[in-house]
């Protein structure tokens, strides 16, 4: 029988995949250019601008599916009123919705701007 995957695993897989990003690029001595050219940079800069553009839907989504819960009746606090605990979700993850947005199109500037830069060796000449 197959079996239906948990929608919830696949953005858990993405902020563990940004947090070995982050461990990986981290630079230290031994490793003080963990993006060693500018293409790695522009790569990485476009990994993150098609995850800001792919998280408005996302948000909306969760929105839908949690909104679609409070119609079925399905839902209930721990404490204070249902309904203002449901309404407060989706006007976080709707404001998350519009500053994504905003992400994406800062994203899509440091996209272009790093798509001129090219590399070259360091002067050896002292």
């Amino acid at each position: 029988m197959p079996t239906t995957p948990d929608p919830v695993a696949y953005p858990q897989d993405a902020a563990e995949a940004i947090r070995k990003y982050n461990h990986a690029t981290y630079a230290t001595t031994t490793n003080p250019f963990p993006l060693p050219t500018p293409g790695e940079v522009y790569r990485a800069v476009a990994a993150f601008k098609a995850l800001a553009y792919r998280l408005p839907q996302a948000f909306e989504h969760t929105g839908n599916a949690l909104d679609t819960l409070a119609d079925s009746g399905r839902l209930t606090a721990t404490h204070g009123d249902v309904n203002h605990h449901i309404a407060a979700a989706i006007d976080a993850l709707t404001e998350a919705e519009d500053l994504t947005r905003a992400l994406a199109a800062v994203l899509e500037s440091a996209h272009s701007a790093t798509g001129v830069l090219g590399y070259r060796e360091p002067d050896t000449d002292s």
